[in-house]
């Protein structure tokens, strides 16, 4: 009876979610903004974050950015495992399952609180790799300080990932990042007042820069979670905090889940591994790759969010048993996404020293950067093919072979190509960015063709 009546309430409280259509180009973009300027808030934290740091000296902004990158190495593999709730929590959405949702948001709970003891023993490796980099003990006390108190960002922060993907999947983008815009705030605020002692607070360097990063990512994670669990939205989805766990669903979830983890953690590898091979042709050629990654990371940030818009999309429209709709969607977002990167390529090819002017006045590096940005602006459309087919792929719990698809471009395309033509030619940077534009060629194509034969398997088993 009390089940009965549970879903009797669950049914006439979500009279808004009966109809699922086609979207157009335009609810497409309305739902995609949001989410890059979400994203966006991202790297503009890091970025205030390093600027910051750099006022302490040079050994703290020697250290943090490195500590920062073990700790996000260990971060974005249980992130990423999150981020998939989407496909999960986007079906049942689609299937009109909504007493589901709760159950599989609270197992996914379940594995965000996990994240912090396991970020704390990934940590620990931080001794390990700091005497192979045979870093001076000054770097390696700035690092090991700002670890010890970043960690416990994992709590909230990995929480603020998991309740962001359960609102996109259900189509609402606005309000994740204007919870991400408040994080933003609050954490300039607090490195401001907890890095060098204003505002009444104590003055606490590096510390304080980890500190701020806890307190702000805290503060978001309340605030997100509050506007779940004080609204309709909680009776809506039969949302509980505490269940007991359903160890078939949670395998269910992990087999899904790891693949992606385990995915976004490789691509980041790949990506350093590149970089490793421009690092053995001097300090010219690592400074202008050093000047192209960080104007590339802002650019991708749009085409990364395509990406979450397609998996929420996808989710949605499979558990709606639509393939069809899931299908058009996706090459619909694929055109604004690739146009978008594609005439993002334009400025790179014709502005690229221009733009490593900005950042040097070293004329050779100017000059290896502009060509550099003459690469990157051809593999602009390959690249957002793959974040926006992998996402959707993703969306479709397909996440095992894309992520062997990735390991096997990556070791037989992008290495050995760059690794050769960075020798062939010259300057070598050109030729270890050939060999990105070859992984990223040919990844494109084998996830355009993965997504092809994924849907074709979908339309043929709808009756």
């Amino acid at each position: 009876m009390e089940t009965h009546s549970t879903e009797t309430r669950i049914e006439k409280s979500a009279p808004s979610f009966e109809t699922l259509t086609l979207p157009s180009y335009g609810e497409i973009l309305r739902f995609a903004i949001p989410l890059a300027l979400g994203l966006v808030t991202n790297a503009v934290n890091t970025l205030i974050d390093t600027l910051f740091i750099g006022q302490l000296g040079t050994a703290q902004l020697a250290a943090v950015p490195l500590a920062a990158m073990l700790y996000f190495c260990g971060w974005v593999l249980i992130a990423g495992i999150l981020r998939n709730s989407i496909a999960f929590l986007g079906r049942a959405f689609g299937a009109k399952d909504f007493s589901k949702i709760g159950v599989v948001l609270a197992h996914y709970q379940f594995l965000a609180l996990l994240g912090l003891p396991l970020l704390a023993l990934f940590i620990q490796s931080w001794p390990f790799l700091s005497e192979i980099a045979t870093l001076d003990a000054v770097v390696d006390n700035h690092a090991w300080v700002y670890l010890k108190i970043r960690f416990w960002d994992a709590l909230f922060s990995l929480l603020f990932v998991l309740y962001s993907s359960f609102y996109q999947a259900l189509g609402n983008s606005r309000l994740p990042m204007l919870v991400a815009f408040g994080i933003l705030l609050t954490n300039v605020v607090l490195d401001y007042g907890l890095i060098f002692g204003h505002f009444g607070l104590p003055a606490l360097g590096v510390a304080g820069s980890a500190l701020a990063t806890v307190l702000a990512n805290a503060l978001g994670a309340c605030v997100i979670i509050l506007s779940v669990f004080l609204s309709k939205t909680r009776m809506t989805f039969n949302l509980r905090v505490f269940i007991p766990l359903d160890w078939p669903l949670l395998k269910k979830i992990l087999r899904i889940g790891i693949p992606q983890g385990v995915g976004d953690c490789l691509e980041i590898l790949t990506w350093l591994g590149l970089f490793l091979i421009v690092g053995q042709l001097g300090q010219v050629a690592l400074a202008a790759n050093n000047i192209g990654t960080q104007v590339i990371h802002l650019l991708f940030l749009p085409g990364a969010a395509m990406g979450t818009a397609a998996a929420s999309y996808m989710a949605r429209f499979l558990g709606d048993d639509r393939p069809d709709i899931a299908q058009i969607t996706t090459y619909r977002i694929l055109k604004i996404g690739m146009s978008y990167m594609g005439v993002l390529g334009i400025p790179l090819w014709f502005f690229g020293e221009s733009i490593a002017r900005w950042f040097t006045t070293d004329e050779a590096v100017i000059y290896q950067a502009g060509l550099m940005f003459k690469v990157m602006a051809l593999f602009q459309v390959f690249d957002a093919m793959v974040m926006i087919l992998r996402a959707a792929l993703g969306g479709a719990k397909d996440t095992l072979v894309p992520t062997l698809l990735l390991v096997g471009c990556a070791v037989g395309v992008m290495f050995p190509t760059a690794f050769f033509l960075s020798r062939l030619l010259e300057p070598g940077l050109v030729g270890a960015w050939l060999g990105a534009f070859a992984y990223l060629l040919i990844f494109a194509s084998v996830m355009m063709y993965r997504f092809q034969s994924v849907i074709s398997y979908q339309l043929s088993v709808i009756p």
